[in-house]
């Protein structure tokens, strides 16, 4: 596909998943609906992954599917990859400010936060959704017009692009910066280059489960 597609498409995606999550909006406050406001992460992500599998069949790509196998030296690597990447975070962050604060390198190990409602929803059900529509599906469709690397930086920038926290201009509680945009797009360009060597989506699924997982237990 052109980068064209490639951005219209990204954007249909951003759009819906934000139009399935507004359904939050409309639950009444109380404490009879906290459970399923604590569930909605988890409610949101599962539907916004069976939407993409049943579009995937309806417009006849069933191999956007296929979870091929490659060499377990992918796996291994991708394994490692995902946690030594959140370690790596700080020298980004510390080129993103142009500061030096050893705040950054600070990391507080806990395996509480594994038991929130939404881990589900961040360490498998979002990767791999992720994963599928941004490497299997715009980065192999990139491919076939853009030499690889171009491809994979297209679609990292793409896949960085959906994590732009939009809401934050609406309220004043939340704040905006672009420092997380920023982290994903490396992300997403070691994601890419998983994809592209190893011929399989598998290892860069596992990679961003891995790296979702150690942002949560850190």
């Amino acid at each position: 596909m052109r980068y064209s597609k490639s951005i219209l498409l990204t954007l249909i995606f951003y759009i819906s998943i934000g139009i399935i999550g507004f359904w939050v909006y409309l639950v009444p406050s109380g404490p009879e609906y906290l459970n399923l406001l604590k569930a909605s992460e988890l409610i949101n992500s599962f539907v916004i992954l069976i939407s993409l599998i049943l579009i995937f069949r309806i417009i006849n790509r069933p191999d956007l599917l296929k979870f091929n196998k490659t060499n377990s030296k992918f796996y291994l690597f991708a394994i490692l990859l995902g946690i030594g990447f959140v370690f790596f975070q700080p020298y980004l962050k510390l080129i993103y400010k142009q500061e030096i604060s050893f705040d950054n390198f600070k990391f507080d190990f806990t395996f509480s936060r594994l038991t929130y409602f939404n881990v589900l929803s961040s360490v498998i059900i979002i990767p791999i959704t992720e994963e599928l529509f941004f490497r299997n599906y715009i980065q192999s469709g990139l491919t076939k017009y853009y030499k690889p690397f171009v491809a994979i930086f297209l679609a990292s920038i793409l896949f960085a692009f959906i994590h732009f926290n939009v809401v934050a201009f609406f309220y004043d509680f939340l704040e905006f910066h672009l420092g997380h945009v920023y982290i994903t797009f490396f992300g997403g360009l070691i994601s890419g280059i998983l994809f592209y060597k190893s011929k399989s989506i598998v290892p860069s699924i596992i990679f961003h489960i891995f790296w979702n997982l150690t942002v949560y237990a850190y």
